[in-house]
């Protein structure tokens, strides 16, 4: 078993600083846009290491706790990048969100599509199950 728990507090830390940094982006008065987005950043690369490294041992029911949380902070990230476009000085920014959703999305979607579903699809076992027992050392080099 991963360590959902941990997991799913890092998430829930993301999706309100995001929404936090939000917020900050789109007031006028704040003046430290470029060290927020870069701290965020930062957590998301750490959450996305965290989930590559516990990938091959998330379960459904791992995946049951954290998952709904995960698409509202990839949500909140988007918004938040959506928001922060008008912002020049941001750009580079943007453009490191922008990849670490889109990994983020990916990630989603692998958990949902190996972890979760591939498991229960029993004709798929079976085609694995017959690609595992083939011998390749028998191919001409």
């Amino acid at each position: 078993m991963c360590q959902t728990q941990i997991i799913s507090r890092h998430i829930g830390r993301i999706g309100r600083r995001s929404f936090d940094r939000r917020m900050r982006i789109a007031s006028p008065l704040f003046v430290e846009r470029r060290g927020e987005m870069a701290r965020l950043l930062n957590e998301v690369d750490i959450l996305s290491d965290r989930l590559h490294e516990e990938f091959p041992t998330i379960t459904e029911n791992d995946y049951l706790m954290f998952g709904p949380e995960l698409k509202i902070a990839i949500a909140t990230l988007k918004a938040l990048r959506q928001d922060s476009l008008t912002h020049k000085e941001l750009k580079p920014y943007n453009d490191r969100l922008r990849q670490q959703i889109i990994d983020l999305e990916e990630l989603d979607h692998d958990i949902k599509a190996f972890r979760v579903d591939a498991p229960k699809n029993k004709k798929l076992q079976e085609t694995m199950s017959l690609l595992n027992n083939l011998d390749f050392s028998k191919l001409p080099k």
